[in-house]
């Protein structure tokens, strides 16, 4: 069975970043908690093997990415680690896998070069030139893009119009991941206006 054809009739909100550590899985962990009935899959991509888990005692490991996709009110989790030329047959064995739901969830970059999903969302930071061509591509496929403020002296203008420059159909806006009441609002608004 085909990706495209196990995603049919199910809402697709992917989730990428510009490196690790940016806040990619907090911003899901937000996603998750304001959706009704979505299932999560993490994508890793691994250099030399692939797995496909959704049983519990690979998903809820305290701590990892999984255990918080699925604490913050995932109907199921799936974790891909496949590496970049395998990651297709490896997403089509996990959309396999999925239990009924309205939509999927996917926190990963290079997805975004196989599916096109109702929302894609991008967080940055960093310098766009280091950005690896993956993560080029997620950030100019997203439709919001949400400049992570974790350093206060960043040029946020600056930052902003780069963003916009390399997507100008994309919402740009600068928020600070870790504050939790100023970003579930705009998520709220969001899902409403791209989603509904």
């Amino acid at each position: 069975m085909s990706l495209l054809s196990c995603l049919t009739n199910k809402k697709i909100i992917t989730v990428s970043g510009s490196h690790s550590g940016i806040g990619k899985t907090l911003l899901a962990e937000y996603l998750l908690s304001l959706l009704q009935d979505f299932a999560a899959i993490k994508v890793s991509i691994e250099d030399f093997f692939t797995a496909v888990s959704c049983d519990d005692a690979t998903i809820m490991v305290p701590g990892k990415d999984t255990f918080r996709l699925k604490s913050s009110g995932a109907k199921q989790v799936i974790w891909v680690r496949s590496p970049e030329h395998t990651l297709m047959e490896s997403m089509e064995q996990a959309s396999s896998l999925l239990v009924d739901c309205t939509g999927v969830l996917i926190e990963g970059n290079s997805i975004l070069t196989y599916i096109n999903p109702d929302i894609a969302f991008f967080v940055y930071g960093g310098e766009l030139q280091t950005l690896k061509p993956s993560r080029l591509y997620a950030l100019q496929k997203a439709r919001v893009i949400i400049n992570n403020l974790r350093d206060e002296s960043a040029e946020i203008p600056e930052i902003e119009n780069n963003l916009r420059s390399l997507n100008r159909a994309a919402i740009v806006v600068s928020l600070n991941l870790s504050d939790r009441e100023s970003v579930i609002p705009f998520l709220k608004d969001i899902l409403k206006q791209r989603a509904g």
